[in-house]
């Protein structure tokens, strides 16, 4: 089965560097076959052409905090919105120069409930800082906003009809699964020239990781994957911090659609409101419970 990762770009500039990686999830481990540039702009329609995509990963906020909702539908005249496509419908037929104006008078920078609960504490989809989040998370609502229902189930808000629906969306934080895996979560962004050297070694240790990872963790990840990446792929693979965070994403998305149950689930979170802000799909369940308050105190650090 075809599992698909984006690394999401908010840039208005077309095209953009928005990247998608699938792979085709088997008996041995997921085969990674395909790492392509798509932008933003043609994102939906790419996936519509991957007739057999059973489960997608995506690197940016499904929906905003829940306070900000309600701020925004009250800008909006409408009532509270109910559920997250109500949310979302407005983004479609909105400039995000209106949009950036809600949010710069609401001013304030707020997480959602998932962002607050990650153990690599995510940016808040307001952030307008560096990285500038709003972008992200308005463009990529809009492209959410427009998948046919019939062909994807966007989670959590609409349910995971896994045979009925032919392609499951999750939300991703790239950070966090590489910090529950136990690899390095940060240093593989170029952020000048001056340090490409040092974050293309850092990339090559992720990869690395992912393709080692259960002959150097044995039992702990023995329900992940294994993955097989050829050397052209590789090298295409670790080109930027986007085509990682895209492959990662993959990964994520592969764990998700073959071990659901070591996923947080949130329904669990006994918080309602994750039904309009979103959920950050996440393997907590990896983790025994005392090495996750470890890592979870570390984190918050």
């Amino acid at each position: 089965m075809l599992i698909g990762g984006v690394d999401f770009s908010g840039a208005k500039t077309v095209p953009n560097d928005t990247w998608l990686v699938t792979g085709f999830l088997e008996s041995d481990g997921l085969h990674i076959k395909s790492v392509k540039n798509t932008g933003s702009h043609a994102l939906a329609k790419e996936l519509d052409h991957l007739k057999e995509l059973s489960c997608i990963a995506m690197d940016f906020p499904f929906s905003m905090p829940i306070e900000f909702l309600k701020f925004l539908a009250r800008k909006l005249e409408k009532d509270e919105f109910q559920e997250w496509q109500q949310a979302a419908e407005p983004l479609v037929f909105m400039s995000f120069e209106q949009f950036k104006q809600y949010v710069d008078e609401y001013e304030i920078v707020a997480l959602r409930y998932t962002d607050s609960k990650s153990l690599r504490v995510a940016k808040s989809p307001l952030n307008t800082g560096n990285p500038s989040m709003i972008q992200m998370t308005f463009y990529g609502m809009r492209m959410l906003a427009t998948l046919n229902p019939d062909n994807y189930a966007v989670l959590p808000f609409q349910e995971d009809k896994r045979g009925d629906v032919p392609t499951t969306v999750i939300e991703c934080y790239p950070r966090e699964l590489l910090y529950i895996l136990s690899l390095p979560d940060s240093g593989y962004k170029m952020k000048d020239k001056k340090n490409h050297d040092k974050a293309h070694a850092v990339r090559k240790e992720i990869i690395d990781g992912l393709l080692h990872l259960r002959d150097a963790h044995g039992q702990k990840y023995e329900d992940c994957p294994r993955l097989h990446i050829d050397n052209a792929m590789k090298g295409a693979l670790l080109a930027s911090d986007h085509t990682i965070d895209a492959l990662v994403a993959c990964y994520g998305a592969a764990l998700y659609h073959s071990k659901p149950k070591l996923f947080n689930d949130p329904w669990d979170s006994d918080n309602e409101n994750m039904l309009l802000e979103g959920w950050i799909y996440a393997p907590r369940n990896l983790m025994p419970a005392k090495e996750e308050a470890k890592l979870t105190v570390k984190a918050k650090k």
